[in-house]
């Protein structure tokens, strides 16, 4: 084969790429000096450059994205390369199946010998750094991860676990795995439809499979809005049916006729363009908060398949645009893409990890060429060796490699697991640090109709034949909280109940975007039904109140929450009830375990980074006007801010005595609440109201409690 002369030249211009035909099990160039030469296998296969491009841009475009680098929009990349899975994959099935030789066996064993060894050497390298450098609950998820990959269901797990947006996700090595599981999900289901439709007459065939991928193609796009309009994010975005019609879309075109494709020139230079305006345009339009994917991720779908079909018609000249994503460099990036897909992300993760502050542009740029690096040696030395049956050149031996591969995955992940992820590794401190993650209480929330019949979780001593005197009622702080007013009437020998929901106020009226099935109204409906019931004298609130009253979660509450309040207050008070509001615990914006653990390992101090009492309000969104309206309804405060104060009152502690008080970033862990709210609740808390002589008479205040709801601020 000729040497190419100039270092730009591109590949599809020569006359031994003028669309010639190569192997349907991959094919390679190798860098020798100033060119790239071909290594054909067995089997042909169309050879497109400026697919391979087209797997350049979409690979960039995420790395950019990852990289925090200028591309808010970068995570489209991946929609591009569903596309071009689809049809490529389906171009091979096709061919095989044309030619009556297409069995599963050999289809998985191209699919063992593309997707694996590279995936099995970036887990198992991963596992192994994570030893370092991961605490040991992060190491845990680590190994999780590792192990539903192992199954091809890493996107279930992430789907159950978090979002994909979320900062915490910036942290976990393993995250984007995610998208191979759906690949692999989507191919265990389609060469089996494709098996059976061929059996259809030729005539009728064409029709019939394009005709159910459509309907297969438009319910998919649909669940995912469906699920996006219903607050449900993470499904959307993680799991098979709403990503499937991507893919089909891919597959659509590998089904389409020949004479379904553009003839002349400025078709397909028009084409192409807006194929590529299509990826473009999300990529520098899109952000994080935009719902995604669902009809969001039409436009770059729609340009990727629209660039593949204009560059499509066999024997024609490559549209401008074509050619230049055909030229050696872009080629070469789409060649290492998906080594540097899976390298890239667990190298920024485990970086972010590691560094207390954010990562600098020149830390960034580094750690990318690191990454292209690894891709290099991992495309050459591992990717290659085993589709050129180099290495395990039989079925049996790939088989016998995969399973061993998965195996692997599988076991390490899993030890980890089992070993709680290795506590033994970090020095004494930091491991009581990063303990403090798992110290809260596991308390189960309740369905409507167990707070109905009153199958309330107890508070103080268990004493069945005692009515409740006190309620603890609230969202997940109040769970937090939950040590601490637990031993208090332990002490006092008074039985409450507690009852909580995550992100739910508690607070009558407040409605959710969150739950879109009047869950909350519901929820908090049955609360007070309860409480009237068994006329509990003294009833506590206690929430994350600022969440609810920041303007950037609008979403999360439908109605102004310092209304609500008040009237809820008001509407206790009537029914003769002593209401009580604890404010909430300062709140930081890192994971406090975490942080103080790391602080230990690398020897930094959290000062800098703790909250000021200046710059929060516990009850964020609500002023001292409002907070003067709810005593004067009625309620008692209790403000927590100032226990927590550093001894010189210059930001609010996290840790006492070597001991994390929170379990993230703003939940007291069980220990703080024991800690820092018990003796609070000692001092502030007047629970006489609780008393026998107290509940007999207290409906004999309710006028008194009337006047007092209806008196000016």
């Amino acid at each position: 084969m000729p040497r190419a002369q100039g270092t730009g030249k591109c590949l599809a211009s020569r006359p031994e790429f003028q669309r010639s035909r190569f192997p349907d099990q991959g094919f390679m160039y190798r860098l020798d000096q100033r060119c790239l030469h071909m290594s054909i296998l067995t089997g042909e296969f169309e050879y497109r450059p400026e697919i391979d491009g087209l797997r350049a841009l979409a690979v960039v475009s995420v790395v950019l994205f990852h990289a925090d680098l200028g591309v808010p929009g970068g995570f489209v990349g991946v929609d591009v390369f569903f596309v071009i899975s689809g049809f490529l994959i389906t171009s091979l099935i096709v061919k095989d199946l044309q030619q009556e030789r297409f069995t599963l066996s050999h289809f998985w064993e191209r699919r063992a010998r593309r997707i694996l060894p590279a995936a099995v050497t970036v887990t198992l390298s991963v596992l192994v750094a994570g030893w370092f450098y991961l605490l040991p609950l992060d190491y845990v998820g680590l190994g999780k991860s590792a192990a539903h990959q192992a199954g091809f269901i890493a996107n279930i797990h992430f789907r159950n676990s978090i979002g994909y947006f979320n900062d915490a996700t910036e942290k976990m090595p393993l995250l984007h795995t995610w998208s191979l599981a759906v690949e692999e999900q989507f191919y265990m289901i389609v060469p089996l439809i494709l098996l059976g439709l061929f059996r259809f007459p030729r005539l009728r065939r064409r029709r019939t499979i394009l005709a159910l991928f459509l309907v297969a193609m438009l319910a998919s796009l649909s669940l995912g809005q469906y699920d996006l309009n219903n607050q449900r994010p993470n499904a959307a975005f993680y799991l098979l049916h709403s990503r499937a019609w991507e893919l089909l879309l891919g597959c659509s075109l590998a089904i389409l006729p020949a004479k379904g494709l553009p003839n002349g020139n400025g078709v397909r230079e028009a084409g192409s363009c807006l194929g590529l305006a299509g990826i473009l345009i999300p990529c520098l339009w899109y952000g994080s908060e935009a719902p995604f994917p669902g009809l969001a991720a039409i436009p770059p779908c729609l340009g990727a398949a629209l660039f593949i079909w204009s560059t499509g018609p066999k024997g024609a000249r490559l549209p401008t645009l074509g050619r230049l994503l055909a030229t050696r460099p872009v080629v070469f990036i789409g060649l290492i893409s998906y080594s540097l897909y899976l390298w890239h992300w667990p190298i920024l993760a485990i970086a972010r990890y590691r560094s207390f502050d954010p990562l600098s542009l020149e830390t960034r740029l580094g750690l990318l060429g690191l990454a292209a690096i690894l891709s290099v040696l991992s495309w050459r030395f591992v990717e290659m060796p085993f589709r050129k049956r180099r290495l395990c050149a039989s079925r049996k031996r790939i088989f016998i490699f995969a399973g061993s591969g998965l195996a692997s995955m599988l076991a390490v992940g899993s030890l980890v697991i089992l070993s709680d992820g290795f506590p033994q590794r970090l020095p004494p401190q930091a491991r009581l640090y990063a303990a403090a993650k798992g110290d809260r209480p596991v308390l189960e929330e309740l369905p409507v109709e167990g707070i109905l019949k009153g199958h309330l979780h107890p508070l103080g001593p268990r004493d069945p034949d005692r009515p409740p005197t006190v309620l603890l009622w609230g969202d997940s702080h109040a769970l937090s909280a939950f040590p601490a007013f637990d031993a208090l009437l332990k002490e006092k020998g008074l039985v409450g109940h507690a009852v909580f929901h995550p992100a739910i106020a508690p607070v009558l009226g407040f409605t959710s975007r969150r739950f879109r099935d009047n869950r909350c109204r519901a929820h908090n409906d049955a609360v007070c039904t309860y409480i009237e019931s068994q006329r509990i004298p003294v009833v506590v609130l206690v929430a994350r109140w600022s969440y609810y009253g920041r303007p950037e979660n609008v979403g999360a509450c439908l109605t102004p929450i310092e209304t609500d309040l008040l009237a809820t207050v008001q509407h206790l008070v009537r029914k003769g009830v002593h209401p009580w509001i604890l404010l909430q615990v300062p709140e930081h914006s890192f994971d406090i375990p975490a942080e103080l653990a790391r602080s230990v390992l690398l020897n930094r101090s959290l000062d800098d980074r703790l909250t000021r009492p200046g710059t929060w309000n516990g009850l964020a969104g609500v002023d001292h006007a409002i907070l003067r309206s709810l005593e004067a309804a009625g309620a008692r405060l209790i403000d927590p801010r100032p226990r927590f104060l550093s001894a010189d009152g210059t930001r609010y502690i996290v840790s006492s005595d070597g001991t994390a008080l929170y379990s993230d970033g703003n939940h007291l862990s069980a220990t703080g609440s024991l800690l820092m709210l018990l003796p609070l609740l000692r001092e502030s808390l007047d629970l006489g109201p609780a008393s026998n002589d107290a509940r007999t008479n207290v409906r004999a205040q309710e006028p008194a409690a009337d006047a007092g709801a209806t008196s000016d601020p």
